[in-house]
C-alpha cells in the first residue's frame, strides 16, 4: 500500500514543474484582470463572475490539454487549486461558475467513468473554498499575510484529503485509485502553497495600491480646512442623486455669509474653519436637525463663504418647500446668533431645483447659482426656474427698461395716502407695476435689480420722475397740497446735477415744486459726500418735498434725520403688521417722536385692518396707506373720498 503512495507521489514530483508553470499562469491572468478592473471593488459581485470564469476556464482548457496530450491514471493539472481558489476568491458565485466549467471539462473530455467520484471530488473541494471566503471577509485585504496564506493552504490540503476519503469510503473509487490520489494531492499540494502566496501578495498589494488612490481621492472631495466634502464632491453627489432617482424632485440651497470677512476678523482667522462644521450639524444632523424631516439632507463647502445642502424628495415650487426655506433662515439665524459674542454672521440663502439636470450642466447649474446668489440683495432667494429660462427673463426685462428709458413710460401705479382719522385723501406714492410677455406681474425688486446690474438705475428713475411729472401737470385735484411721491435711490442723489435736473423739468412742465415728493429709500446707504448734499440742499430749496422711506429698517435712521431736511418720514409695512406686539407699538411710537422732534410727519404703511388703524389713530398717528383704504391704482382711477363724518 505504501509502495504504491510512493510511487504516485515520485510520479507527481516530476510533473512539479509543469504544475508551477500553470500555477503562473493562473497568477499572471489574475494580474491582467485586476490591472483591467480597477473601477470596481473587490467586494463587487462582477469580480467575484470574473475570478469564477478565470478560474473555471482555465480549469477547462488545462483539462483539454491533458486529456489530449499526457494519458496518465491522473491527469497532471491544478484542477483542485482551481476550483478551491474559485470559492475562496470568488464566494459561491465564483465557486460555482468554477466548478460548472470544471466539471462539464472533466464530463466532456474524461468521459462518464469515475465521473460521479470526481464530481463529489470537486463539489466538496469547491464547498470548502466557498466556506473559506467568509472567513477571509473578516480579514483586510492590506493586511494578509502568512498567517492567512498557511490557514488557507492548510484547509486546500485537508479538503482535497477529505474528498478522496470520502468518495473512497462510498466504494465511488477502488484502493488503487484512492492510493495514487493520495500520493499525489500530497506532493502536487506544494505547487499550491507558493500559488496562495503569490496571489495573497498580489491581493495585498493591489489593495494598498487602491487605498492610497481612494484616500487621494477623499481628499480631492473634501475641503482640507473644516473636513466637510468640497464642491467636486457635491458635483458628484448630485450627478449620482440624478441617475439614480431621476423621477424625483431635488432641491439644493446655498448658504453664505456676508459678512464673513468681518466676523473672522474679530473672531480670528480659523473661526470659519470651525463654524461651517458646526453650521452642517445643525442642519443635517439625524436627531434634531433643522432639516432632520427630510431624507439624509447633505452638506457640502461650496466656498469659502458658502455652504451647500442638497435635499432629497423636495420641490421648492410648492409653497410648503418655500416657507420650509424661509423657516431654515430663521433657524440659522437663531442659531449663528447663539454660537459666540461678537459680530453676527449674517446669512444668506439661495435655493434651487435640481429637476432636469444632466451629467453635462451640474457644473454650469452650480455656477450660475452661486453667480446669482452673489447678486442678490435679498436674504432669501429661491430659483424655482432654470437658468436658461433665468437669462431669457432678466433679458426681457432689460429690454423693458431700455424702452420705458427712451420713451419715459414706465408702468406705474398709485397708492394713495390718506388721513387716517377722515380718510380724507392728501397724495399717493407711485409703484411700478409691471407684467411680462407671459403676463406674469414682475415684483418691482426683481425689477430694480436688473436696472442696477446693469447700470440702468439711473436712467430708470429718471424716466419714473419723468412719468410722474407729467402726470401731475395734467391732474386736475381740488386740494392745492396734494402730492404724487416717487421712490429714489442713493445711486441718483449721488449722481452730479441731479437736484438741478428735477427743479428745472417742474419748471418746464408748470408744475409747482411742492406737488412733487422725492421719497429715499433708507436701505440703500446714502453716501457721506457732497454731491448728495447739495443734491438735497437744491430740492428743498426749491420747495420739493423730501421723505425718508422705510425708516428704522435700514441704514443710520436718526443720523440721516439729522443730516438731511425730510418732510415727512414713513414706517414699513413690517413694522404696522406687527402693531398688535407692544414692543413694536413702542417702537413706531420712538419713530413717531423722533420725526416730530425734526419736524416730519409720520406716515404708516401697509394698513389693511380696522384694528391697526384704531390703535394707530390712538397713538396720535394722523397719517397712513395700505389697502382698507385703496390699494395702487392706475392714474385715471385716483379720485378723492369724500370725508367720514
Amino acid at each position: 500500500m505504501m509502495e504504491l503512495i510512493v510511487t504516485q507521489a515520485a510520479a507527481s514530483a516530476a510533473e512539479l514543474p509543469f504544475l508551477l508553470l500553470q500555477a503562473a499562469a493562473v497568477v499572471g491572468m489574475l494580474s491582467v484582470l485586476m490591472l483591467l478592473q480597477r473601477s470596481i471593488a473587490f467586494n463587487d459581485v462582477r469580480y467575484k463572475v470574473y475570478y469564477g470564469a478565470v478560474f473555471g476556464v482555465t480549469g477547462f482548457l488545462l483539462t483539454l490539454l491533458v486529456s489530449e496530450f499526457i494519458q496518465l491514471p491522473s491527469k497532471p493539472y491544478i484542477r483542485s487549486d482551481l476550483l478551491f481558489l474559485a470559492g475562496v476568491l470568488g464566494s459561491w458565485q465564483g465557486g460555482l461558475i468554477g466548478l460548472a466549467f470544471i466539471s462539464a471539462a472533466r464530463y466532456l473530455f474524461g468521459g462518464p467513468a469515475l465521473f460521479a467520484a470526481a464530481l463529489l471530488d470537486m463539489s466538496i473541494i469547491s464547498a470548502a473554498g466557498i466556506a473559506m471566503y467568509g472567513w477571509m471577509r473578516s480579514r483586510r485585504l492590506t493586511e494578509l499575510g502568512m498567517l492567512e496564506i498557511v490557514g488557507v493552504f492548510a484547509t486546500r490540503i485537508f479538503a482535497a484529503l477529505l474528498a478522496i476519503c470520502l468518495a473512497y469510503s462510498l466504494s465511488l473509487v477502488n484502493q488503487e485509485v484512492f492510493l495514487s490520489n493520495i500520493g499525489r494531492r500530497i506532493v502536487g499540494s506544494a505547487v499550491g502553497l507558493p500559488m496562495i502566496a503569490c496571489l495573497f501578495l498580489l491581493l495585498r498589494s493591489e489593495a494598498r495600491a487602491r487605498e492610497v488612490v481612494k484616500k487621494r481621492d477623499v481628499a480631492a472631495r473634501t475641503d482640507s480646512l473644516t473636513g466637510l466634502p468640497n464642491r467636486r464632491a457635491l458635483k458628484d453627489h448630485i450627478e449620482m442623486t440624478m441617475r439614480q432617482t431621476p423621477a424625483e424632485p431635488h432641491a439644493l440651497l446655498l448658504i453664505e455669509i456676508v459678512n464673513i470677512a468681518d466676523v473672522a476678523a474679530y473672531q480670528g482667522e480659523d473661526w470659519a474653519d470651525l463654524f461651517w462644521p458646526k453650521l452642517a450639524r445643525e442642519i443635517c444632523n439625524d436627531d434634531d436637525g433643522l432639516l432632520s424631516k427630510f431624507d439624509a439632507p447633505s452638506s457640502f463647502m461650496f466656498g469659502d463663504a458658502t455652504l451647500a445642502v442638497v435635499i432629497k424628495g423636495i420641490s421648492l415650487e410648492k409653497s410648503e418647500s418655500a416657507s420650509l426655506v424661509m423657516h431654515l433662515h430663521e433657524g440659522l439665524i437663531a442659531f449663528s446668533r447663539s454660537t459666540e459674542a461678537g459680530p453676527v454672521p449674517h446669512l444668506k440663502i439661495g435655493a434651487a431645483n435640481l429637476d432636469m439636470l444632466s451629467h453635462e450642466n451640474v457644473a454650469s447649474f452650480l455656477r450660475h447659482l452661486s453667480l446669482e446668489l452673489r447678486r442678490s440683495e435679498n436674504p432669501v432667494q429661491i430659483f424655482p426656474f432654470s437658468f436658461a429660462e433665468k437669462a431669457a427673463r432678466d433679458e426681457g426685462v432689460r429690454q423693458m427698461l431700455v424702452h420705458w428709458i427712451k420713451y419715459g413710460k414706465p408702468p406705474i401705479f398709485y397708492q394713495p395716502k390718506f388721513e387716517i382719522h377722515n380718510r380724507r385723501m392728501i397724495g399717493a406714492e407711485a409703484l411700478l407695476r409691471a407684467i411680462d410677455a407671459r403676463g406674469q406681474a414682475l415684483s418691482p425688486y426683481y425689477v430694480l435689480e436688473i436696472a442696477e446690474r446693469h447700470r440702468l438705475l439711473v436712467e430708470f428713475e429718471w424716466s419714473t420722475i419723468e412719468a410722474v411729472v407729467r402726470d401731475l401737470a395734467g391732474l386736475q385735484y381740488p386740494d392745492p397740497d396734494f402730492h404724487l411721491a416717487v421712490n429714489i435711490s442713493s445711486s441718483s442723489f449721488a449722481t452730479d446735477g441731479f437736484g438741478e435736473r428735477v427743479v428745472a423739468f417742474l419748471q418746464e412742465m408748470a408744475v409747482p415744486a411742492h406737488r412733487l415728493s422725492i421719497e429715499v429709500t433708507e436701505m440703500s446707504k446714502i453716501p457721506a459726500i457732497d454731491i448728495v448734499q447739495q443734491n438735497f440742499d437744491t430740492l428743498s430749496a426749491a420747495g420739493i418735498r423730501l421723505a425718508l422711506d422705510d425708516f428704522g429698517t435700514g441704514y443710520a435712521a436718526l443720523t440721516l434725520l439729522a443730516r438731511f431736511p425730510f418732510q415727512e418720514v414713513k414706517i414699513d409695512h413690517w413694522m404696522t403688521s406687527r402693531l398688535d406686539q407692544s414692543r413694536f407699538r413702542d417702537a413706531i411710537a420712538l419713530a413717531f417722536e423722533s420725526a416730530e422732534r425734526y419736524g416730519a410727519k409720520l406716515v404708516t404703511e401697509g394698513i389693511e385692518t380696522e384694528e391697526q388703524s384704531r390703535l394707530l389713530i390712538q397713538m396720535g398717528i394722523r397719517f397712513g396707506q395700505g389697502y382698507l383704504y385703496s390699494p395702487a391704482v392706475p392714474l385715471d382711477r385716483l379720485q378723492p373720498r369724500r370725508e367720514y363724518a
